[in-house]
């Protein structure tokens, strides 16, 4: 981290494997040097802007048969690092919904692929360990997204083996 105006531009460093640079090269030339662990701690980060990726979902389902993870109808997924948090309704007491958060591990998920027919529909595969409120069994949750495009962006930022 650089102080402005405590360190000028000129002043000549040693980075850590030896090379001696200027302060301005040192920070043009950070993310050349960085290794693989150090760029997947700035992917979890926030972004710059302060705003996590948000996409808008439609889970399906009815009162009577919940949809994808449990939710019912249209919600937002929202990707935080190593979260994917979802806001959408859900069904509370016997004819009545209520909008709920859950917070998804992405260490959670097995797979989350897009759908062999549909473009636009995210499949979520949970382990068996990790529950969550009404699901039932170990059924991949069907996502729909606004578009391909959204899927294959979600998919570039969840980056799951």
């Amino acid at each position: 981290m650089r102080i402005k105006k405590l360190i000028d531009n000129s002043l000549h460093v040693r980075r850590s494997d030896g090379h001696d640079m200027t302060v301005a090269q040192l920070l043009a030339d950070r993310f050349e040097m960085a290794d693989a662990e150090s760029l997947h701690k700035q992917a979890v980060s926030p972004p710059a802007s302060g705003i996590w990726p948000s996409f808008l979902m439609n889970c399906g389902g009815s009162l009577m048969k919940p949809g994808a993870l449990g939710f019912i109808g249209r919600g937002e997924l929202r990707f935080q690092g190593d979260f994917l948090r979802l806001t959408a309704n859900r069904k509370s007491g016997f004819i009545s919904t209520r909008q709920e958060r859950t917070k998804l591990p992405l260490s959670a998920l097995i797979s989350a692929t897009p759908h062999a027919k549909q473009a636009n529909v995210l499949v979520l595969q949970l382990k068996p360990a990790h529950r969550v409120e009404g699901v039932v069994g170990n059924a991949p949750g069907l996502i729909a997204l606004d578009d391909a495009d959204a899927v294959k962006e979600l998919l570039e930022l969840m980056n799951l083996p």
